[in-house]
C-alpha cells in the first residue's frame, strides 16, 4: 500500500469495521484466569540487551494486574532462527503460549497454514483488539497487515524504521563530515574515511537476513530510490532492470571497507563497533539506536542517526504477537496480548526498543528526540510509508535471495546474483498478484 502512516481508523463502529473488513467476533475471553500463578512462554526474537529490557518493561505493566504470572521470553538470536524453532514445535503440536511475527506474509503463513485456508493455526483476536482500544488509533497499513479475511490475528506492538544509519559522532566531527542519506553522500564519506585509515562501515553478515538488510533496505533504497524499492518487492518490476545490478555493485563497493569479522558477528556486536569508534557507521535500522543506548552510549553525544533516503522515506516493519490454537495457558496469554495493545504497554516497550508505537494516542513526552522525529516523519503527508520486503515477499524467496547475497559478498559475481534474483522473482509476482 502506498500512503502515509496516518491513515488510521476514526472509530470502531460497525461502519468503520466493515470498511476494512474486520469482523466483530473472535475471542470473547476477558483475558483473565482468576488466581492463575505460573509461567507463560513467548517465543520471540527479542534477544539482544535492548530488546530484552524493552520486553521486560512491557511485562512489568502486565504484572501490575497479574502478579502471579511469570512471562518467559524464549528468545532466539534472530527472526529466522525463531521461525525455524517455531515451525518445529508447531509440527510437533507443542505451541508456545504466544509467538512473535511480522504482519503480512509471515502472519498469513500461519493463518493459511501449508497454503490451506482451512488449516488455521491462530485464534482471531478481534475482541482483544477492540477492548484494548487500538482499532481506532492504528494506521490502516498496519491494521491491514495483521488482518486476514476480516479478522485480526495479531497485536502489533511497534513500528521500526528499517532504513536507518547510525554513526559515531566523534569520528564524523573530527573528520568534518556530515552523515550521508544518499548514495553519492555515502560514497564520498566512505572515501574520506578510508583516506584517514578509519573503517567506514560496520557490517553483520553472520546471518543471511542481516546481510540482506544492508543491501536492500539501505543501499538499494539509496541507489534505486524508495519508489522502485516498493514496486520491486511488490512484484511490479523487471528483475533484470539495470537499477538492480547498479545497487548490487554499489553495495560491493561499500562492503570493501567493512570490519573483517563481519561474517562472524551479529548485529548487536556490529553496533558496538560504532559505539567504540572501531567503525564509523552501521546501517541496520533504528533498533541500533536502542542497542547502543543499552550498551551505555548516549544519543547525540556518542552517536547519531539519520534516515537513509531522507526523512520523507520510511521503510517500516512491525513486531506483533499472536495466540496459537492450543496455547497452553490461553487466558493469561490473552491478558498479556491485551496489555500489548494498550497505551501503557506500548509506552513501556517502545522507548527502550528504539521503535515508535503503533498507536497514535501515546505519550510522546516519554520518547527521545529521534523517536519523536520518526513519529513526525511517519505522520507527515509527504512521507512515503513503505512496507519492508519481509512483509510482502514469501519466506522461501527471501531466504534464497538473502543467502545468495551473503555468498555474493564473497564471490562478487554480479551475473550469478542477478540470475538468482531473476529465478526467484516470479514468486514475488505471484504472491502479490494473489493478494
Amino acid at each position: 500500500m502506498n500512503g502515509t502512516f496516518v491513515k488510521a481508523l476514526c472509530s470502531i463502529g460497525a461502519a468503520t469495521l466493515a470498511a476494512i473488513g474486520v469482523a466483530g467476533c473472535g475471542s470473547g475471553d476477558d483475558g483473565g484466569e482468576a488466581g492463575y500463578t505460573g509461567k507463560i512462554e513467548l517465543l520471540s526474537w527479542f534477544y539482544s540487551a535492548s530488546e530484552s529490557r524493552a520486553l521486560d518493561a512491557l511485562v512489568e505493566v502486565y504484572n501490575h494486574d497479574h502478579p502471579g504470572v511469570e512471562v518467559v521470553n524464549a528468545a532466539a538470536i534472530a527472526a529466522s532462527t525463531a521461525g525455524e524453532r517455531l515451525r518445529q514445535r508447531m509440527a510437533l503440536g507443542s505451541p508456545p503460549d504466544s509467538f512473535q511475527v511480522n504482519g503480512g506474509v509471515e502472519l498469513l503463513e500461519w493463518v493459511e497454514h501449508n497454503g490451506r485456508e482451512g488449516d488455521n493455526k491462530l485464534e482471531p483476536l478481534d475482541d482483544i483488539a477492540a477492548s484494548s482500544g487500538w482499532l481506532d488509533v492504528v494506521p490502516r497499513p498496519i491494521l491491514e497487515s495483521v488482518t486476514v479475511d476480516g479478522h485480526v490475528y495479531a497485536v502489533p506492538v511497534n513500528i521500526h524504521r528499517a532504513n536507518s544509519l547510525c554513526y559515531n559522532k566523534r569520528i564524523f566531527a573530527e573528520s568534518g563530515l556530515a552523515p550521508p542519506t544518499t548514495l553519492d553522500g555515502l560514497r564520498a564519506v566512505v572515501g574520506a574515511l578510508v583516506e584517514k585509515g578509519i573503517t567506514p562501515m560496520a557490517l553483520s553478515a553472520q546471518l543471511a537476513p542481516e546481510a540482506g538488510r544492508f543491501v536492500w533496505e539501505h543501499v538499494f533504497v539509496m541507489s534505486a530510490g524508495p519508489e522502485f524499492y516498493e514496486s520491486f518487492f511488490r512484484g511490479e518490476e523487471d528483475p533484470s532492470d539495470p537499477r538492480v545490478r547498479a545497487a548490487l555493485e554499489a553495495s560491493l563497493t561499500i562492503a570493501e571497507h567493512v570490519n573483517p569479522d563481519h561474517e562472524s558477528i551479529g548485529w548487536a556486536d556490529a553496533a558496538r563497533l560504532v559505539g567504540e569508534g572501531e567503525a564509523a557507521m552501521f546501517m541496520d535500522g533504528d533498533r541500533v539506536k536502542a542497542e547502543l543506548q543499552a550498551q551505555g552510549y548516549e544519543y547525540g553525544v556518542d552517536f547519531g542517526m539519520v534516515a537513509v533516503g531522507g526523512d520523507s522515506t520510511f521503510v517500516y516493519v512491525d513486531d506483533s504477537f499472536v495466540l496459537p490454537r492450543g496455547s497452553p495457558h490461553r487466558e493469561p496469554t490473552l491478558a498479556l496480548l491485551a496489555t500489548m495493545g494498550t497505551v501503557e504497554g506500548q509506552d513501556a516497550l517502545n522507548p527502550l526498543k528504539g521503535s515508535i508505537p503503533v498507536r497514535l494516542d501515546t505519550d510522546r513526552s516519554l520518547y527521545d528526540e529521534p523517536s519523536r522525529r520518526a513519529m513526525e516523519a511517519a505522520r507527515a503527508p509527504e512521507t512515503r510509508f513503505i512496507p519492508e520486503r519481509t512483509l510482502v515477499v514469501p519466506r522461501d524467496v527471501l531466504t534464497a535471495i538473502d543467502s545468495a547475497y551473503k555468498e555474493y559478498l564473497r564471490d562478487r559475481d554480479t551475473d550469478r546474483m542477478m540470475l538468482v534474483i531473476e529465478a526467484y522473482y516470479p514468486g514475488i509476482k505471484e504472491y502479490n498478484r494473489q493478494r
